[in-house]
């Protein structure tokens, strides 16, 4: 019979389900502490030079990331643990005096000082992803002739990637999807930029291409250096089929017709890049049944434990033989093949999704 164990709430866990979440998340230990030169080093150790070395590192880099003082206190708790004994003699009988409970209790204090610090940043982080689901729009939005789904899934407790819907009226519709280099807060904190500048510029009358160029200048004069960000943006004008597309640099959108998928271009230079970078607008008239998927590249960049890509081409298949389920349908089926694909790796990148579909007859 299977090996269990109980987890804290008291439910039973499979045996094979704890090795499975210790390998995890020692494989996060590793990608956390070591640098990629480091890893590639251990790849060509034996099993014995791979163990000691691994521990050395992992050591080292835990002991440099602690503060200063930190640091002075971990040093003394194992100098107390390991190295001080005193003994002594009192009325001809020897007495002995170890401070490994003093040691052992300095680290409990690094401990607590550690997690609290921990605590404090997971509260502000779950604060600041509670304002990124209100920024998100509906995940359906309305726009008559189209079945639109919208998602985005962060690789950590905040993501750079962004997806918008804007309605100007019953007409016309602006949907974008964005991702900003990097990931985590400073990511996110560009991506909420990026959205408020968008939703700033953005008007009826305002050309697509146009539009691109003014977000490309503003974002390259605010920005960071080394930090770009991707975007495209569907404008669809009424239920006539019409799609104008706009493309900085995002990895190229997929349309399917009639069962087909199609690459579409990938136009311009990613936004921050270029101080003058112009952007060209395509125009796809969509029939019933069409659909227009757009994705950042957490999806397509997705690795399993072997590092193998899901890739565009699974993207561009499963789009293909899903078009026909909705848009909702489609989404979640290639974000379950995804999942699937990495099995029991975490994601090491945000997913998000945006589809397109024309419905009628």
């Amino acid at each position: 019979m299977e090996g269990r164990k109980e987890d804290p709430t008291g439910h039973e866990v499979p045996l094979r389900d704890w090795q499975r979440i210790v390998r995890r998340d020692f494989s996060d230990i590793r990608d956390f502490y070591l640098d990629e030169e480091q890893k590639a080093r251990l790849e060509r150790m034996g099993r014995f030079h791979r163990a000691a070395f691994l521990a050395f590192w992992l050591g080292r880099s835990l002991f440099l990331k602690l503060t200063p003082l930190r640091r002075v206190l971990l040093v003394i708790a194992f100098y107390l643990i390991f190295l001080v004994r005193i003994s002594f003699n009192v009325a001809g009988t020897g007495i002995h005096l170890q401070f490994a409970q003093l040691g052992g209790a300095i680290l409990v204090f690094i401990l607590m000082l550690e997690l609290k610090d921990k605590l404090l940043a997971r509260s502000e982080l779950a604060e600041g992803r509670a304002i990124q689901r209100r920024l998100l729009p509906d995940a359906s939005p309305v726009i008559p002739g189209w079945d639109v789904w919208l998602f985005s899934r962060p690789a950590n407790d905040v993501g750079g990637d962004l997806v918008d819907w804007i309605r100007f009226d019953a007409g016309q519709h602006l949907l974008a999807l964005g991702d900003v280099s990097g990931k985590g807060l400073p990511a996110a904190l560009l991506m909420a930029k990026l959205q408020a500048t968008i939703r700033a510029l953005c008007s009826e009358t305002t050309p697509l291409a146009e539009l691109g160029g003014r977000i490309n200048r503003i974002f390259r004069r605010d920005g960071i250096s080394n930090r770009f960000a991707t975007l495209a943006v569907l404008e669809v004008r009424g239920a006539g089929g019409a799609v104008h597309l706009l493309n900085a640099g995002h990895t190229p959108p997929i349309l399917v017709r009639g069962g087909v998928p199609r690459s579409l271009a990938k136009g311009g230079a990613a936004l921050g890049l270029l101080a003058d970078a112009a952007y060209a607008v395509a125009e796809e008239t969509l029939a019933p049944g069409d659909l227009l998927l757009v994705y950042s590249d957490g999806i397509n960049e997705a690795r399993n434990a072997e590092g193998e890509c899901f890739g565009n081409e699974r993207v561009a298949a499963l789009a293909a033989g899903h078009a026909r389920d909705g848009a909702a349908a489609m989404g979640r089926e290639l974000l379950d093949a995804v999942q699937r694909f990495i099995g029991e790796s975490r994601p090491d990148d945000d997913q998000t999704l945006l589809v397109l579909r024309r419905v009628g007859t």
